[in-house]
């Protein structure tokens, strides 16, 4: 089959994922959809073998051996359709207009497997004899939901297996269509801090004497960053692992413009101290803290002069290599008893993703650099890390990989968001540039 006949496969490939939905948030068809998946690699060549996880199963499929060993890492699971009302089309059909491929998931994930799957097969017609390497591809059905069962399925399934890279399931084309290889991702820790002051609601009368649980909150959420979003929690910044000379290097020289994200985002004020010099670092390098909600009392329409019984707050934190969540929130609690919180309560819902980041000189990203730009013609991009967050850690403690992010989503493709989307030219793209990407890997474990 030529590149046009694997790129039309790819497509139905995704047509039939995309009709699946397999919301883990819900449970929802995750079985269904593992053995789509799971059919799909067979037929592409794969031992496969499917593991029960604790809300999806895992899909592996294993195949040749050598001096190297690559690990493909994609999920099938989406985020859930909501709000249905603002899709331009059914959330799960694949549905085409206005130059673009619309449906839920057609990016985060299953697009991103259904074109390394139809460069594989390419790959593998042009190159039909034994593997030089072993090849594992993993696909995840929890991703969506913090991968709870990840860690563990990777110490039973892969115990004593080393991992020479991961290609990671998520990559990015920035808006000029140049391709971005990820080196890294935060890590996330989400919490809630709630207050209660009383049995119930009062009188607003009685905040002459009695306090109140949102301005204990809101008081406890100032004592923890400044303008300048600088972390003001002791011991935050101690683990805190400086970039590298190389690091430092790249983010010097910002692949888009503080103007065009400010253009992008909508948002209006920037953190003191951020302009168009030190916003790039930031993104790669600089943890920060979020209030993400804030509730209690009344917030119906009109005024209810009321003194609130309790509330609450939600926060997440992005962190940087080497900070562990788990020992942030024990910070941040000692930071609140310190400073006369001892009442606030922190609920934790998310403590698993811990901060990575691969070194851009690595070899895979030396191989994939040149063949993107072959590819998309244009400059490929290295940035250190993604602002954004991903279960990663264990491939990197556990197998010891390189994690590396290349990928077909654009930052036009609405993820969890309604009508998610890909542009069919850069699916294409993809599958021929994963196709010269697994033969660059042959070649090199032939030395």
């Amino acid at each position: 089959m030529s590149l046009n006949d694997q790129i039309a496969r790819g497509k139905e490939d995704l047509r039939r994922l995309v009709a699946i939905p397999s919301v883990s948030a819900r449970g929802e068809r995750l079985e269904e959809c593992a053995n789509t998946v799971r059919d799909l690699l067979t037929e592409a060549g794969f031992a496969t073998e499917i593991h029960p996880g604790e809300i999806g199963p895992f899909v592996v499929g294993e195949i040749g051996n050598g001096p190297l060993t690559i690990m493909v890492y994609n999920h099938y699971d989406v985020q859930p359709e909501d709000p249905v009302p603002l899709w331009h089309s059914a959330p799960f059909e694949l549905s085409e207009r206005d130059g673009k491929w619309f449906g839920r998931g057609v990016a985060d994930d299953k697009g991103e497997f259904a074109s390394r799957l139809a460069g594989w097969r390419l790959f593998r017609e042009r190159n039909p004899g034994a593997l030089p390497f072993k090849l594992i591809w993993l696909v995840d059905g929890e991703e969506e939901i913090g991968s709870p069962s990840l860690e563990a399925f990777l110490k039973k399934r892969f115990a004593g297996e080393r991992v020479d890279a991961c290609w990671w399931e998520y990559g990015e084309i920035d808006s000029d269509g140049r391709p971005i290889i990820l080196c890294g991702f935060k890590g996330v820790l989400g919490i809630e801090l709630r207050c209660r002051t009383a049995r119930a609601d009062l009188h607003s009368s009685l905040g002459a004497v009695f306090d109140n649980p949102l301005w204990r909150l809101a008081s406890a959420v100032a004592s923890m960053r400044d303008s300048r979003g600088r972390i003001l929690i002791p011991g935050f910044y101690d683990a805190v692992r400086a970039p590298t000379p190389e690091e430092e290097a790249i983010v010097q020289k910002p692949p888009f413009s503080f103007e065009s994200l400010t253009a992008a985002t909508g948002a209006q004020r920037a953190l003191e101290g951020i302009d168009e010099e030190t916003f790039f670092r930031a993104l790669n390098f600089e943890p920060c803290l979020n209030v993400n909600g804030f509730g209690g009392g009344y917030g119906g329409e009109g005024a209810k002069t009321v003194l609130p019984a309790d509330g609450f707050v939600k926060l997440d934190f992005r962190l940087v290599p080497d900070q562990n969540p788990r020992e942030v929130t024990k910070l941040v609690r000692a930071h609140l008893d310190a400073q006369g919180f001892a009442d606030i309560e922190i609920v934790v819902y998310d403590d698993i993703v811990k901060p990575v980041r691969s070194s851009p000189d690595h070899w895979f990203v030396q191989e994939a650099k040149p063949l993107l730009e072959a590819h998309f013609g244009k400059t490929a991009i290295v940035q250190p890390s993604s602002p954004a967050s991903g279960t990663a850690h264990p491939f990197v403690e556990q197998l010891g990989a390189e994690i590396v992010g290349i990928g077909l989503t654009y930052h036009g493709a609405m993820l969890h968001s309604p009508n998610e989307n890909i542009i069919p030219e850069q699916f294409g793209t993809m599958v021929s540039f994963s196709a010269d990407l697994f033969e660059a890997l042959s070649r090199r474990a032939r030395g």
